[in-house]
């Protein structure tokens, strides 16, 4: 199960790049491919598939165990469960046998969420700060303390 350092490692080489692949920081998202709908959990299929396409990336972010992918007008909030990863790729690659979903850039790459078990979820929204507002503190931002910390101990 990808826990919280393996997300944050994820966030790092979708915003830096890694391995050959580009970071994918001002990526235009050309279309996508929604190889399994169980995998979208908002919105319906057709919503997400008209939203997403054209929209530049602008920021890669990370909440907890959810990675979040800034984009021009929406987030793209991707919570991997047990097996799931992010793959950027060169579009010539053959896709995986557990790609759930392809966002095509309209450069020569891809990024494409592999799920072998098929836990993962993807969200698509307009507002993040409303859909993590239930969350808990983040532990490695600056404004966790100690105090903060033993006050939710009680």
């Amino acid at each position: 199960m990808p826990e919280l350092p393996e997300v944050e490692t994820f966030r790092r080489h979708l915003l830096q790049g890694n391995s050959g692949a580009p970071s994918i920081l001002g990526k235009k998202i050309r279309d996508a491919n929604l190889l399994w709908e169980g995998t979208l959990a908002y919105p319906t299929p057709q919503e997400f598939i008209e939203r997403i396409q054209g929209q530049f990336v602008t920021g890669v972010g990370r909440r907890g165990k959810n990675l979040i992918i800034q984009l021009a007008k929406d987030a793209l909030i991707i919570h991997l469960r047990m097996s799931g990863e992010i793959i950027v790729e060169e579009k010539t690659n053959p896709l995986g046998k557990h790609y759930r979903l392809i966002l095509n850039f309209t450069d020569p790459y891809r990024l494409a969420f592999n799920n072998i078990r098929k836990f993962g979820r993807v969200w698509l929204t307009s507002d993040q700060e409303d859909f993590l507002a239930n969350l808990g503190p983040e532990p490695l931002s600056d404004d966790f303390t100690p105090e903060q910390f033993q006050e939710i101990l009680g």
